[in-house]
């Protein structure tokens, strides 16, 4: 999408600045989307991590125990951190977490050059009547 959308007219500069205003909503919507699942993503990380701390102490209600048993006691806050960074389902959720941070950051870098955008429009059309010789 970005690939189409960066792309500038040679001959329609006047199109290009015109559209920078609904470019830049395009990408801002696309922004605060990512940056909502971001924050939805962390929400449930929490509550995963509680969970997961309730199962790994030995404190969850026993019917989780039935369905998932867990036969180690773990006393040491090392070791159930360490169970809990392990698990999978945390690491899912993480790796969600991750991937939505690389496309905000793409997004940032996008919505950056679209606000510069005009500057390189200006030194398109001055470049062209250099070499016109104007």
């Amino acid at each position: 999408m970005w690939k189409t959308d960066s792309r500038l007219d040679d001959d329609l500069h006047d199109n290009d600045s015109i559209a920078i205003p609904q470019l830049h909503m395009k990408y801002m919507e696309f922004h605060n989307t990512y940056s909502l699942m971001k924050r939805e993503r962390e929400l449930e990380m929490k509550r995963l991590v509680r969970d997961k701390w309730l199962y790994y102490k030995g404190k969850a209600p026993a019917s989780v125990y039935k369905e998932m048993p867990f036969d180690y006691k773990l006393t040491a806050k090392d070791e159930i951190s360490m169970f809990i960074e392990a698990d999978e389902e945390i690491q899912k959720i993480q790796y969600k977490i991750d991937y939505i941070e690389q496309v905000l950051f793409f997004l940032d870098g996008v919505l950056r050059m679209i606000n510069n955008r005009t500057y390189h429009i200006k030194n398109a059309i001055e470049w062209k009547r250099f070499q016109s010789g104007m």
